[in-house]
């Protein structure tokens, strides 16, 4: 950038000393540096809280890089203070129904809500857009109007709204979300966008103004914020939506021209084009500018080789505004085109850029040169998958998972059958990716907190015990054929995330609860909770005790076992049994895998959960899933089974039992899949509750993830 006496005056009053100061923080590219000027700023600013309302539009994007840096913080305390927000708001959106600013905050709420799925943090937005769709505006975009904010007439808007409905759609799986914010955006762009200089105009009323040197005025914040909100709805738009080509060669046109602008410090301009009139940074624009170039590369829509020293010294240029106390500078006011910035202006809109750009080149830093392979998970339902284990092939030497999302580095487990597992979260429709990248010193194996858990038992009587982070299990075997022949399973509720099977066993007190929960529940000779047997003339036929175990993984995030059982009779048929049980961190279904020898052809098979005085039974029609409530007990709480089939079934209901019957071809193994809940957990409000996770559940089973490796 040439030098001109402007800049020399500015020097002259402090503000090239101010440039030329050694940043207070590291402008390091590494994964400690950017994580700890990430925590300044925030910390910073949750310090010293806005004066402006907490659902102004000010505030949406502040809250759009916290929540991202939340996520990815080791504290959690700042989605406490997401939190925190969302219920002072009580999730309430901004007055105004129509316009872009009042919609800002939602991007927070919606990140919030993928996590914790409660529909209170989106209630009030979904009765807002419902209506906005119900009473869609058709005003002119021109400010000579008194509607003219009912629609997108200012180029930061695409940084406010589109990126909530976009959002929105992916998660509730409704597309008119997405239809309207297409249509509207393009109403804008046409409207707004130069074709020539691949900016967008803040608004009509710099069409025909110039700057001193007779250049277009193109503000840096306000196409900042498109930039921002321009990758934040491409991130949701499905790959097969019809005009994501269309916003491709858009972000691809914008990220272009950014180069070719930007300042030598790394920043740009207040004004884009007259840098010379304009010579201090400006913070925000910068910011996302920076955030959006390094999604593109982290995504593989940029080159890596062209637009990585661009992102690096962007970076740099941001954390030197940041001040030595993490206040951040160099933020433009409040405004609609460039004006004056110095070092101590700071807006909390400025803060928001700042964590959103760190929450990209992290990931930058944190794969440096080391070739990746990028893992893409699919969710093809409309329900949610918490905890989703996901399963590649697994690799050749030490790697590890970064989730793209979260900047997290994923606990991994590699299998007996060579499968690598690791876990995510994924929305309805959700398409998520991760890096699969060698293990380094500077890129740990990150180390288990929770785990599953499974082993013998023979000092209590042959038990075979198993668990993870929300519930426990276990069988009998042989030594307890004394006092009890069951080939059901039993329940141990917790209401903890730590294991406790160990710990019971050794203080042999487990059936009384000592905060942590208990064994509870009375299988005897019955299926119990998930138990499986022969059905011939309204009668269950079952197997005795297990006789043989095998462990095969142990966690932490599967644990699998074999139990085999001896030939029992039925009738005129004689049946044996290897049942291989898997159970995941984070599931309150065990996957059970029967494979039954016998001379029978086709079996007449049964599975089910003893029934009880007073309990309640619930089903589907079609035998896809089968839940059973026992009776309330005043102290114990209730226990609550459930049985999920893969096959169709037909719901049986006995004196005894309530079960899924089906003809089992000998050749093939069983696959169902049955598990408890315990109302004292604190992981199901109610019977409700409970109710839908095993109907989300069968429909997860029936619809796994797709799972795709480039």
């Amino acid at each position: 950038m040439k030098v001109s006496v402007l800049c020399v005056v500015c020097c002259i009053l402090g503000f090239g000393q101010a440039l030329a100061a050694p940043p207070a923080h590291s402008t390091a590219i590494t994964t400690e540096a950017i994580p700890k000027v990430m925590k300044a700023v925030a910390d910073w600013q949750l310090a010293n809280p806005s004066k402006h309302k907490t659902t102004h539009w000010t505030h949406g994007a502040m809250f759009a890089g916290l929540s991202a840096w939340a996520h990815m913080a080791e504290s959690d305390r700042y989605l406490d203070a997401c939190m925190g927000f969302g219920l002072k708001n009580d999730w309430q959106l901004g007055n105004r129904p129509y316009h872009a600013d009042d919609h800002a905050v939602a991007q927070m709420y919606l990140s919030l809500y993928e996590k914790y799925r409660a529909p209170a943090m989106i209630a009030p937005l979904i009765q807002r857009f419902d209506w906005i769709l119900a009473n869609q505006p058709d005003t002119p975009l021109t400010h000579d109007n008194n509607d003219h904010k009912k629609r997108y007439n200012w180029c930061d808007a695409l940084f406010m709204a589109p990126p909530v409905w976009a959002r929105l759609a992916a998660l509730t799986g409704k597309q008119e979300y997405l239809d309207y914010m297409n249509k509207e955006w393009w109403v804008t762009t046409d409207y707004l966008y130069d074709t020539e200089e691949h900016l967008y105009f803040r608004d009509d009323r710099y069409f025909d103004q110039r700057e001193a040197n007779g250049k277009k005025v193109f503000w840096c914040r306000g196409n900042g914020w498109v930039f921002g909100g321009l990758v934040r709805t491409l991130a949701n738009l499905p790959q097969d939506y019809p005009d994501r080509p269309k916003y491709l060669k858009l972000y691809q046109e914008m990220a272009a021209k950014l180069p070719t602008i930007q300042g030598d410090d790394g920043l740009w301009r207040s004004s884009l084009l007259d840098p010379v009139t304009y010579p201090p940074p400006e913070a925000s624009g910068s910011g996302f500018f920076c955030y959006g170039l390094a999604w593109g590369v982290n995504r593989g829509l940029l080159d890596a080789e062209t637009y990585v020293p661009v992102i690096k010294k962007a970076w740099q240029g941001l954390v030197g505004c940041v001040h030595e106390n993490g206040k951040l500078g160099w933020v433009q006011p409040i405004g609609a085109a460039p004006g004056k910035v110095h070092a101590d202006l700071t807006e909390i809109y400025g803060v928001g850029s700042f964590l959103l750009a760190g929450t990209e080149v992290y990931k930058i830093a944190l794969k440096g040169s080391d070739k990746s392979r990028l893992i893409e998970a699919t969710n093809p339902t409309t329900v949610f998958r918490p905890q989703a284990t996901l399963s590649i092939p697994a690799p050749r030497g030490k790697r590890c998972i970064l989730d793209l999302k979260t900047n997290r580095l994923l606990v991994t487990q590699v299998t007996q059958d060579q499968q690598m597992l690791f876990q995510a979260d994924l929305a309805p429709g959700e398409k998520r990716r991760f890096w699969l990248l060698p293990v380094t010193p500077q890129r740990p194996a990150p180390k288990a907190k929770l785990t599953t858990f499974g082993r013998f038992v023979p000092e209590r009587m042959d038990d075979f015990a198993w668990e993870n982070d929300r519930i426990a299990f276990r069988m009998y075997g042989p030594a307890l054929e004394v006092e009890t022949v069951s080939p059901g399973i039993d329940v141990w509720v917790k209401k903890v995330a730590y294991p406790i099977v160990d710990k019971w066993y050794a203080g042999k007190d487990y059936h009384k609860d000592h905060g942590e929960g208990a064994d509870f529940y009375k299988v005897g000779p019955t299926l119990g909770c998930g138990g499986l047997g022969l059905y011939q003339n309204d009668t269950v036929t079952m197997s005795r005790n297990f006789v043989t175990s095998k462990v095969i993984d142990n966690g932490p995030i599967r644990t699998t076992f074999e139990l085999t059982f001896n030939k029992w009779q039925a009738g005129q048929i004689s049946v044996s049994e290897t049942k291989r049980i898997s159970l995941d961190l984070g599931s309150n279904l065990n996957r059970v895998e029967s494979r039954l020898t016998s001379k029978t052809k086709s079996l007449p098979v049964a599975t089910g959960i003893v029934k009880r005085s007073g309990g309640q039974i619930a089903y589907d029609m079609k035998g896809a899933w089968m839940v059973y409530d026992e009776p309330a007990h005043k102290k114990n709480g209730t226990t609550r089974c459930a049985v999920v089939m893969s096959t169709p079934t037909v719901p049986q209901i006995t004196d005894t039992h309530a079960m899924l019957t089906f003809a089992a071809d000998t050749n093939k193994p069983v696959v169902y899949y049955t598990g408890a809940s315990w109302d004292k957990s604190g992981q199901f409000a109610n019977a409700g509750a409970w109710q839908q996770y095993v109907r989300d559940f069968a429909r997860r089973i029936s619809d796994p993830v797709e799972i795709a490796m480039e």
